[in-house]
């Protein structure tokens, strides 16, 4: 019996032209047909070209409580980027910016929560699909008996521009409502940092304890610490992760590749 997955997405209605309706169409071109694609959306572009397989998802009907959290905390400084006791005219960062990667935890969660698939994939919308996908793929990069695959990092949080979890494991709700309590409690406040990778590092240690299994993507691919570690991982042979900058360049840099993939995409990059 095949595995059934659904990635899911989300972007701003600036983020859609900058980069979010070339990882929608890039996704519609090269993964599995039998994959589909959840996008929650605050505000829906006219997109006639996607395939059926695409859905898309009201984010405010679907995750009323994210709404409560940001108004809540649409005037806590601390809360949209300011590090906690740093000065009000500090530059911002998006290690504190709860209010902003919210909108992504409650994305996940939900998804996880109301899953019909097997598997929930977290796919960032400024990814690039460069080259066809096979079948299996997806699927290979999550063990038996691991409830989620990440891509580990060296010393810091782990990269979550990609990540699977399987919704028929014994610690999908708990660890999914525990994610959503973080910011129904305000709870994250009492963490280091409010992104919603450090707090999926938070949660994944945590139920680590409890004997939950969870795969690094990463192991066996050495990488340097706190680099680009999504395209020099097994995804960089089908994706390209635009992070920062590079969503203006239409590509990672040259120097961001240290782990050689042969699909022809990267031989462009100059």
């Amino acid at each position: 019996m095949s595995t059934s997955i659904t990635v899911v997405t989300t972007f701003s209605k600036s983020g859609y032209g900058e980069y979010g309706k070339r990882m929608t169409e890039t996704f519609d071109q090269h993964w599995p047909q039998n994959i589909k694609l959840k996008i929650y959306y605050e505000w829906m572009p006219y997109h006639p070209k996607l395939s059926s397989r695409v859905e898309w998802i009201d984010l405010k009907q679907a995750c009323p409580k994210l709404y409560e959290f940001k108004e809540r905390h649409k005037n806590n400084p601390h809360a949209n980027g300011l590090k906690p006791g740093a000065d009000a005219n500090a530059k911002r960062s998006y290690l504190w910016d709860a209010v902003k990667f919210a909108h992504k935890s409650y994305c996940v969660s939900h998804a996880a929560l109301n899953a019909t698939s097997d598997l929930i994939v977290w796919l960032d919308a400024d990814v690039v699909t460069h080259s066809a996908i096979p079948e299996g793929f997806i699927e290979s990069l999550l063990p038996q008996d691991n409830y989620c695959a990440y891509l580990g990092r060296q010393k810091i949080y782990p990269e979550c521009g990609f990540v699977i979890y399987d919704t028929r494991s014994q610690y999908n709700q708990q660890f999914m409502e525990d994610w959503q309590d973080m910011y129904r409690t305000d709870s994250l406040f009492n963490e280091i940092e409010f992104h919603d990778s450090y707090l999926f590092w938070v949660l994944q240690k945590r139920y680590t304890e409890r004997g939950m299994q969870s795969h690094n993507i990463s192991e066996g691919h050495p990488h340097r610490p706190g680099v680009h570690v999504f395209i020099n991982s097994p995804l960089g042979q089908y994706m390209d992760h635009l992070k920062g900058k590079r969503k203006k360049d239409g590509h990672s840099k040259p120097s961001d590749i240290y782990n050689r993939h042969s699909a022809d995409y990267w031989n462009k990059i100059k």
